[in-house]
C-alpha cells in the first residue's frame, strides 16, 4: 500500500471513529412517528439529541458509567419503552415525552393537567391567533384547545392541546364536583399489568415517583400513550434531552431515514428547520 493510500485510508478510519463517538456520546437523529407531542413536535420532524445531557453509557448498552447532570422538570427526552408488560413488540422502541415528575416528587393529575408537590400547574387557554401562528408548521384545528402550561418549578412554560370533545380542559361532574380520581399502585410485573388505570388517565389520585424513576406525559394531553397507562420509566433508559429540529415534513412513511427525506423533500416546514425544543 503506497503512503497516499495508506494516509487516506487513515482519514477515513478516523472519520469514522468520529463519527461513532459522536453518535454514542454526544447526539443522535430520531424521527417523529406520532402526534403525542403537537404542538411542540409534529409529526415528520426529524430532530437531534443530546446523549451527554444525563448520563455516559458503555456503548450499545443501558449501562452508565458516567453521571453528567440530573434530568429536569419540564425537560423533553427521548427514552426506552419501559415495557412493563413484556410485549416483544414494544421491546427497544423509543419514545418522546415531557418529564413532569422527578424520584420522590409527589404527582396528582386532575383534568389532563399534573399537581407537583400540592402546587397546580399554571394554565392559561390561548385563542390569541397570532401567538397560534407563531407555532411554525402547526395547523390549528378549532375543534381543539391550546394552552400555555407552566410546571411548578420551572421558568418557563410549554404548549399543550387538548381535545374538548374527549373532556380534555376539564371533566367536571353536572354539580361542579371534581370527578373521582384512579388509583395509583405499584406495578406487578407477575399480574402483566402497566401502573396506571388507562380509563382514567385525566384523573389520577397523588402518588410518589419512586428513587430513580421518572413519570412522563405527552403535550397532546388527550392522544398520548404516556406515564399515565404505563407507568414509570427507569433513568437508565433515558437516552437524551431533544436539543432541535434538524429536518421535517408534512408527509413521509415509516420506512428508512434516507427514503423519507427523499418522500418529503417537497413539503419541507422552511420555518422550522433549527427550531428549538422546550
Amino acid at each position: 500500500m503506497s503512503r497516499k493510500l495508506a494516509a487516506e485510508f487513515l482519514s477515513l478510519l478516523w472519520m469514522v471513529i468520529l463519527i461513532l463517538f459522536l453518535r454514542w456520546a454526544v447526539i443522535e437523529p430520531f424521527k417523529i412517528p406520532s402526534g403525542s407531542m403537537i404542538p411542540t413536535l409534529l409529526v415528520g420532524d426529524f430532530i437531534f439529541v443530546s446523549k451527554s445531557s444525563y448520563d455516559l453509557r458503555i456503548p450499545f448498552t443501558n449501562t452508565p458509567i458516567l453521571r453528567i447532570a440530573d434530568p429536569k422538570r419540564g425537560d423533553v427526552i427521548v427514552f426506552e419503552y419501559p415495557n412493563h408488560e413484556r410485549d416483544p413488540v414494544k421491546e427497544g422502541q423509543y419514545y418522546i415525552k415531557r418529564l413532569i415528575g422527578l424520584p420522590g416528587d409527589r404527582i396528582s393529575i386532575r383534568r389532563g393537567y399534573p399537581l407537583v408537590n400540592l402546587t397546580a400547574s399554571q394554565v392559561e387557554a390561548v385563542r390569541d391567533d397570532e401567538k397560534i401562528a407563531g407555532l411554525d408548521g402547526f395547523r390549528f384545528n378549532s375543534n381543539n384547545l391550546l394552552f400555555q402550561e407552566k410546571l411548578p418549578g420551572t421558568s418557563s412554560g410549554h404548549w399543550v392541546q387538548r381535545y374538548p370533545y374527549r373532556g380534555g380542559g376539564g371533566n367536571d361532574l353536572e354539580d361542579g364536583s371534581d370527578p373521582p380520581c384512579g388509583r395509583v399502585g405499584p406495578h406487578d410485573p407477575e399480574e402483566n399489568v402497566g401502573a396506571f388505570r388507562a380509563s382514567q388517565i385525566n384523573e389520577i389520585c397523588e402518588f410518589e415517583v419512586p428513587p430513580n424513576q421518572y413519570f412522563f406525559m405527552g403535550d397532546n394531553r388527550d392522544d398520548s400513550a404516556d406515564s399515565r397507562q404505563w407507568g414509570f420509566v427507569d433513568r437508565n433508559l433515558l437516552k437524551g434531552r431533544a436539543l432541535f429540529v434538524w429536518f421535517t415534513c408534512e408527509s413521509f412513511d415509516s420506512g428508512s431515514l434516507s427514503r423519507d427525506v427523499g418522500q418529503c423533500f417537497s413539503s419541507i416546514r422552511w420555518s422550522r428547520l433549527g427550531k428549538g425544543i422546550r
